[in-house]
């Protein structure tokens, strides 16, 4: 959590696992949850997913940034 706190920004690294497309764990949700309650970026290199928590990720407003790093902007 500190490392969360003293970045400016967050990038999910969100592959495939288990079959589903842009995987975002719960141990990474947290992770957003407190980089949203701190008011940092976050990026999500790939897709949001199809999950029961999709409704959840959605309003920490992520900026996708399809495998482009470059598009991470500060």
């Amino acid at each position: 959590f500190e490392k969360i706190e003293w970045s400016d920004a967050i990038l999910v690294l969100n592959y495939e696992k288990n079959g589903i497309s842009g995987y975002i764990g719960g141990n990474t949700l947290v992770e957003m949850g407190l980089a949203f309650h701190l008011r940092k970026p976050i990026y999500l290199l790939n897709e949001i997913p199809e999950l029961g928590y999709t409704e959840e990720i959605l309003a920490m407003k992520p900026v996708l940034i399809d495998g482009d790093l470059a598009r991470i902007t500060k």
